[in-house]
């Protein structure tokens, strides 16, 4: 059976983010369930369904599976609904808190790290890659490709090395896809490669960034710059 995801009012939002200032709000962290009472929500439908008995893993090893699970519940999520820190605030408040403090452990983190695992703040491309659970979505939505035989070939390969993860998805070239899908084909074809030399590779790919319009390249011409990269900085690859 599938709920109805409801997102939080943004002055529920801005309330939540007291935790910092406010030590009876930051004690809610440390109880089993978030309370309700605190939780405003909008009364207008969302659209937005997940299995009523959907569990997350808390294990880091699991992260791929969790991220396969979130992107087929809100497959159908637009960007824009993407970016909307009412739709991950509310689950990492709600359906998911057991899920985020289990999986980070904020009592033993900074009030920093609970602003990023629990909350939805910032501008820049790291903001949804820190959320626990938008981080999830977005890596498996950049990835998935209904043209493969396996669509989440490329999200597997994604989060199989962390540093991965961080230096494709945090990057501003993290939201073309030529480029990313460009990136794990090099990455697939030398999986001996060290995390030194792929960041060789991405600094590279951002100073070819400054010169070409990268969003124009095709994945062949994404895989030919890193080939030229490589070759420069006298890296091995297998030929594409």
């Amino acid at each position: 059976m599938k709920v109805e995801i409801k997102i939080l009012t943004n002055s529920c939002c801005d309330n939540l983010l007291k935790f910092s200032k406010d030590e009876s709000i930051k004690e809610r962290y440390g109880l089993s369930n978030y309370p309700k009472e605190c939780l405003l929500e909008l009364k207008t439908p969302t659209k937005y369904f997940i299995d009523e008995d959907l569990v997350l893993s808390p294990k880091a090893e699991d992260d791929l599976e969790n991220s396969i699970s979130i992107f087929k519940q809100l497959k159908n999520l637009d960007r824009v609904q993407a970016n909307d820190r009412r739709l991950w605030v509310a689950l990492t408040h709600g359906r998911f808190f057991r899920y985020t403090k289990e999986r980070w452990n904020p009592s033993k983190y900074s009030n920093d790290a609970i602003l990023r695992r629990f909350h939805y703040e910032g501008s820049g491309l790291e903001t949804r890659m820190r959320n626990s659970i938008s981080r999830l979505w977005w890596a498996a939505k950049v990835t998935y490709d209904n043209n493969r035989t396996d669509p989440f070939e490329l999200t597997k390969l994604l989060w199989s090395k962390q540093d991965l993860i961080q230096n494709i998805l945090e990057r501003s070239f993290g939201t073309n896809r030529n480029v990313v899908i460009g990136i794990l084909e090099t990455y697939r074809d030398n999986p001996g490669i060290s995390e030194d030399n792929l960041r060789v590779l991405y600094t590279g790919l951002n100073a070819v960034g400054g010169v070409k319009i990268l969003s124009f390249l095709t994945v062949d011409e994404i895989k030919s710059e890193l080939a030229r990269i490589a070759l420069f900085n006298n890296i091995n690859l297998e030929p594409g």
